[in-house]
């Protein structure tokens, strides 16, 4: 009986130099705190050496992955629901970026309308190519079969046009 108890403890230490890692990583994903994952990797090998005859005839890892998440259950399930900290001992400063984003916003809108403005200089067939491939996002093979021009011809007025904004936009 000594011998075989010795086995025993032979094959836990294996398993717990071979899974310890993996099962503190694997809880501390679950839980994020290092101490509570310490203990639950405390409980899931506490767990593990009461069923160890078990552990040594079956598939350990399987044994292991449900132990942990058991453990991890029974964590979340121990825990109070609500944990009340008056929100003004959170130290919590809420930054408004309302504005700015609103300024961003509209700093947009402006761009889009001057460019819209300055495609009213592009002439109509060029135009009508750009907006296809940059507002409704339709390849140029699409555009050309449509045009009934070439792809390189469509690259070409569309290239031409963003040059164009380019140079309007940045005066």
């Amino acid at each position: 009986m000594f011998g075989q108890n010795k086995e025993y403890k032979d094959f836990f230490k294996e398993v717990f130099e071979k899974y310890s890692q993996f099962i503190f990583s694997h809880v501390i994903r679950k839980v994020g705190k290092r101490n509570d994952a310490l203990d639950i990797t405390q409980n899931v090998f506490v767990h593990l050496w009461k069923y160890r005859k078990k552990l040594k005839s079956v598939n350990a890892e399987a044994i292991i992955f449900k132990a942990c998440s058991q453990e991890i259950y029974q964590f979340y399930k121990d825990k109070p629901s609500k944990m009340e900290i008056p929100i003004e001992n959170l130290n919590i400063e809420i930054e408004d970026h309302s504005e700015e984003e609103l300024e961003e916003k509209i700093e947009k809108e402006r761009l889009l309308e001057s460019i819209y403005d300055t495609l009213e200089l592009v002439p109509v067939r060029r135009k009508q190519i750009f907006l296809l491939s940059k507002i409704e996002g339709r390849t140029r093979e699409e555009i050309a079969g449509e045009m009934n021009m070439s792809k390189s011809a469509i690259g070409n007025q569309i290239d031409k046009t963003m040059r164009f904004l380019i140079g309007k936009l940045r005066r």
